[in-house]
């Protein structure tokens, strides 16, 4: 491990990475709700469907790297 103090603002950084991921769990939030929206799933076309579940796996991957991210400044 590298030590980090003096290097980064600390405070600085946790802040950041708890804002951005307060972002990324509005957008997982979203998009469950609207894939979990049986209408929507039904008559969107699939690949408007494929799409919202790719980006919904894309923002549970950044979810963990923030968190991630977070576990190692704390």
């Amino acid at each position: 491990e590298v030590p980090l103090t003096g290097m980064i603002d600390i405070e600085s950084e946790r802040a950041r990475l708890t804002r951005e991921t307060e972002k990324v769990r509005k957008e997982i939030d979203g998009l469950e709700r609207k894939l979990g929206n049986r209408k929507f799933v039904e008559r969107a076309p699939s690949a408007v469907v494929e799409e919202n579940r790719q980006r919904l796996a894309d923002y549970k991957a950044k979810e963990a790297k923030l968190s991630e991210g977070l576990q190692r400044i704390r």
